[in-house]
């Protein structure tokens, strides 16, 4: 098995971004890519051909072996792409929050096509932030700032309305869904 990580090294003025892979089974690691700009958030495509990644804004494609990130097209007026998104179950749709201004409370939910295209707003309230999504592709689960708090929430994926699954006071983040999708967890 192989897993991967994204390191951020400042360097005087400069950020350096690298995303590495290791081989857990060998503990060899490999830098696949590295640039003088911040990226974040790489997901593994469910096939192992390319990486997405966010910087500033957009999403990108690192497919292996290469050594350029290629833009993924997504039309929307003003893509402000946060390191919230994800790739279906099935690998063939992606879902992205986005802040249509520059204010991070107008952060929502989108649904789009793998290879890019128009997204789809799926959450209706913001600020909404994806971060998990069924095994079965029928549900994403999202934290959202509602009356002041942040709680985690569902929500199907053609949208709908949302289903608050938290209500304890604080931040409550980070939802994912188990392997089966019995259970929600998030990290303490």
């Amino acid at each position: 098995m192989v897993l991967f990580l994204v390191a951020l090294v400042a360097q005087d003025t400069t950020t350096r971004s690298v995303l590495k892979t290791v081989d857990i089974s060998t503990a060899k690691t490999e830098t696949v890519y590295s640039a003088d700009r911040r990226f974040e958030a790489p997901n593994w495509s469910r096939d192992g051909r390319y990486f997405l990644i966010n910087s500033e804004g957009r999403l990108y494609r690192l497919s292996a072996g290469a050594r350029q990130l290629t833009e993924l097209p997504v039309d929307l007026a003003t893509p402000r792409i946060n390191n919230d998104h994800g790739i279906s179950p099935d690998g063939k749709s992606l879902v992205i929050s986005n802040e249509p201004t520059e204010d991070w409370q107008s952060s929502s939910v989108y649904l789009l096509p793998i290879g890019g295209g128009t997204p789809k707003r799926i959450t209706t309230k913001a600020p909404s932030f994806w971060h998990g999504w069924s095994p079965d592709g029928k549900t994403l689960a999202f934290v959202g700032r509602r009356d002041e708090e942040f709680d985690i929430y569902t929500i199907p994926v053609d949208g709908g309305d949302e289903r608050r699954i938290t209500t304890c006071k604080g931040l409550d983040d980070g939802p994912d869904y188990s392997p089966d999708g019995v259970f929600i967890w998030q990290p303490a």
